[in-house]
């Protein structure tokens, strides 16, 4: 991700594509519009122009809406899956309402798209997203009114539109990063109670005499969101591939295939992220990232060593293969398994925030180990870079604490006297030593952020590894 005085340069592949999906969807709200428009009412019918006015007010939404993203939320262009799920269901909810509409206004779940979208991405696209729906809706059926067509209700229109910007602003704020599927439940069935009433009151301020079914149709129109919302959260996810705290802990569920296959398989490795996974949760809680993502990152950082485990000193027993092996043999080997955990998480569809840490973790560094041991095979100089891992360095904060929390044990478990002040002066050593070799220099992480990862790895060590009494 390439940034310029601290703002994220796109370049113009990104922009087009995300632009080429908008203007898809731009055209099927314009298809659906129409034919609900010109379908169900034949006034509309008549009046071709009608259809153009339409077109282009859609069209000038979507690419308000678009314009917004690229200028406040350009880092979703990098990676625009968030983007799509976002679009998609924009426009689902849009064919929804209009075409519940036709039956009755107050059928219509004017604040679903918050209730869909406010689980998979930040509180202000989803509240964004849900204003932007009810904004397209609201248009398209007042399009009717202002062609002078004596079929619908303008102010019932409008008091839709207060109730789905008005409670789809608070499911966007409410209904967000929370885990529990519980606690989405009683949120947002507070929320629909409150349109539930709101709605009969409603019915009861345009026709003082409502049929017998307004209980029910307030009903619908208040409740059907938690219900489509819940559906339809797990299919976006699986759809659109995103990442969502509910997502992050299926995947670090130890009975996922690859996490239960290291613990079986490579036992210390398993063992070495878990710790490395309780040290990195804490740090990105401590300096503001999200601690689910930090977990599932260590869980899977070193998920690349199952392709050849006992080369790896965690699951070695007596021996060590290494000590038949060439250097230049043994250093491919090691820094295979960055790769080879790449190739193992797009198998299994791991989210690429999660799975990018495999290439990540380690960065260009050295592997001193191996470029020592070629050194002392001959006198003349050796390429310090056929002894490197050929990764990235960290593009995210997250990725950068996996790399010092996996450091970090890996020297504190190997330590002889692991008291503070030698932990401090080895992570202090450990960290300066990626500043110089500017592994941090892709990812916005400050100064005072890695002191705080320092600190905070300091406290869990003593935590982990303290000294039990003897009670015999």
């Amino acid at each position: 991700m390439k940034t310029t005085k601290g703002k994220i340069v796109l370049e113009k592949g990104q922009i087009a594509k995300v632009a080429a999906f908008f203007s898809v969807s731009a055209i099927v709200v314009i298809v659906a519009a129409n034919l609900r428009l010109g379908i169900l009412d034949d006034y509309y019918f008549q009046n071709w122009y009608a259809y153009l006015m339409v077109a282009i007010g859609i069209l000038l939404f979507m690419g308000a809406l678009l314009t917004y993203l690229l200028h406040t939320r350009r880092v979703l262009f990098t990676s625009p899956k968030v983007l799509y799920a976002t679009c998609t269901a924009i426009v689902v909810v849009f064919i929804v309402n209009i075409f519940l509409s036709h039956i009755n206004l107050f059928l219509m779940p004017m604040y679903l798209t918050a209730f869909i979208v406010a689980p998979l991405v930040r509180r202000r696209v989803a509240f964004i997203s849900n204003l932007f729906t009810n904004f397209l809706v609201v248009f398209v059926l007042l399009s009717q009114y202002l062609q002078g067509a004596d079929v619908i209700n303008i102010y019932a229109v409008l008091s839709m539109f207060l109730v789905g910007t008005a409670l789809g602003s608070i499911a966007a704020y409410t209904i967000s990063v929370d885990v529990r599927r519980v606690h989405y439940l009683a949120k947002g069935f507070a929320i629909a109670t409150a349109a539930y009433f709101t709605l009969i009151a409603l019915h009861y301020s345009f026709a003082p005499y409502p049929n017998i079914y307004v209980f029910w149709i307030a009903a619908i129109g208040a409740y059907s969101p938690i219900i489509i919302g819940m559906l339809t959260q797990p299919l976006f996810e699986m759809i659109f591939n995103l990442i969502t705290n509910s997502r992050l802990v299926e995947i670090t569920d130890h009975n996922h295939p690859l996490i239960k296959r290291m613990r079986e398989e490579t036992p210390g490795t398993y063992n070495h992220a878990l710790t490395v996974a309780n040290f990195a949760e804490i740090c990105a809680s401590n300096i503001g990232e999200n601690p689910y993502l930090a977990r599932a990152c260590a869980y899977y950082h070193d998920v690349g060593k199952l392709a050849n485990a006992v080369y790896y000193k965690e699951n070695q027993g007596d021996t060590n293969p290494h000590d038949d092996l060439l250097p230049e043999v043994s250093a491919e080997i090691i820094r295979s398994h960055t790769v080879e955990g790449l190739k193992l998480c797009d198998k299994h569809r791991i989210p690429r925030e999660v799975r990018e840490v495999t290439v990540e973790h380690h960065g260009t560094l050295p592997i001193p180990v191996f470029y020592n041991k070629a050194k002392s095979f001959t006198d003349s100089d050796v390429d310090i870079s056929e002894y490197s891992y050929k990764g990235k360095t960290p593009t995210t904060k997250i990725n950068a604490i996996i790399m010092i929390c996996d450091a970090a044990e890996a020297a504190i478990r190997s330590m002889t006297s692991p008291d503070a002040e030698n932990v401090d002066k080895l992570l202090s050593d450990l960290i300066s030593e990626r500043i110089v070799q500017k592994q941090f220099d892709n990812c916005d992480i400050s100064l005072k952020e890695l002191n705080i990862i320092k600190h905070t790895i300091i406290n869990v060590f003593g935590g982990l590894y303290h000294k039990r009494l003897k009670y015999k």
